[in-house]
């Protein structure tokens, strides 16, 4: 039986899933003692296998352990979130990984790796950072909600930190002493709306890459925000010259983008026009259900796109660049699946008259 340390903002939804698939929790925090009734047990004779704390952005978990207890908790991610990011580190005491291996083969040099670390020396560590978006945040709410009364959106909220985060911790104590979550949910709904931003408002795009490279797309300004049905429409105007990636159509001074989306899609299209209202294409990206921030809108980009042109042509680019990342164990079987469902959705749902009309007209 493996023995796991667990802290941080998803450490009772974690401890369940640990539980409920053999793992023993060790050096539980008062609060998890408490909740899952775990007994007082001398620290000291236990070696720890697992151990799971926060990443400093809060967007999931930064996990150590030997490597037959990783692999083990990696598997389970994968067989209970849809959307769930792993990304693996080996630890510098294995055996290093030697320049010449392709891309493709990366996935099985690592599982060797590993397999050689956990033969070789049991004190070995290997390290993956996992990303936790936002199907896996509402999963891991379910999850909490079976022990502890939980808002929904409460990973969500948490990961907001801030006003937003130390407003859930006063709501979901109004939850323990009884009140409705109906009424407590509306209540707290109500108190952090003015933390987020309106029409009007300028944001930032945060696109986050499967591999945990992280690129500002710029400031855009919210031209239209239908509250009730979290519909967004974003402009962006630029000032330098450049090439419209996967477009491959020339960006110049003055043009701008007009981007929608909903919170919680799967994917956002972004059309481009001159500065003088002709258009020039348009851009859809698949991508993890975006979620907004006070400052930002989030996603993790799966790489794969889909380009319209104004002769009507539509390609779907990049879907290897993605079996790629499945092959090296940063994705799984299930969310390639969603993927593929995705990608289907958005091409039946373009329409280049549409498009076309997305020209911003600025009074």
């Amino acid at each position: 039986m493996f023995k796991a340390k667990v802290r941080g903002i998803y450490s009772t939804a974690l401890t369940r899933l640990l539980l409920d698939n053999g793992f023993k929790i060790v050096q539980p925090s008062a609060a998890i003692k408490e909740r899952f009734n775990l007994p007082s047990m001398p620290e000291d004779n236990y070696q720890i296998d697992l151990e799971i704390n926060d990443r400093f952005d809060k967007q999931g978990v930064n996990v150590i352990g030997n490597p037959a207890s990783v692999e083990k908790f990696a598997s389970i991610l994968f067989s209970t979130f849809d959307d769930v990011i792993i990304r693996r580190r080996i630890s510098t005491l294995a055996s290093p990984i030697t320049e010449g291996h392709s891309d493709a083969n990366l996935a099985a040099v690592i599982s060797e790796t590993l397999k050689e670390a956990e033969t070789s020396d049991p004190q070995r560590k290997t390290h993956i950072d996992v990303e936790f978006p936002f199907c896996s945040k509402r999963k891991l709410d379910e999850i909490r909600s079976i022990t502890v009364p939980t808002i929904c959106g409460h990973h969500y909220y948490k990961a907001c930190g801030g006003r937003i985060a130390y407003m859930l911790e006063m709501a979901e104590k109004l939850l323990e002493r009884g009140g409705s979550l109906r009424d407590v949910e509306a209540l707290f709904k109500e108190t952090i709306q003015r933390e987020y931003p309106h029409e009007g408002s300028r944001i930032d795009m945060e696109h986050v890459k499967i591999d945990g490279r992280v690129f500002h797309l710029g400031e855009a300004r919210i031209i239209a925000f239908n509250e009730q049905e979290q519909r967004i429409k974003l402009l962006r105007v630029f000032s330098a010259a450049g090439i419209y990636d996967g477009l491959k159509v020339r960006k110049e001074p003055g043009d701008y983008a007009i981007t929608n989306m909903k919170i919680g899609e799967w994917s956002f299209k972004t059309s481009y026009f001159s500065k003088n209202g002709v258009y020039k294409g348009t851009y859809v990206n698949i991508n993890t259900p975006l979620e907004i921030y006070p400052n930002r809108i989030r996603y993790v980009d799966l790489e794969v796109d889909i380009c319209m042109w104004p002769d009507g042509k539509i390609q779907q680019i990049d879907l290897e660049k993605f079996n790629l990342k499945m092959q090296e164990g940063y994705v799984s079987e299930r969310l390639r699946e969603i993927v593929s469902k995705k990608i289907k959705e958005s091409l039946d749902s373009l329409s280049l008259s549409l498009e076309k009309e997305a020209l911003y007209a600025n009074d």
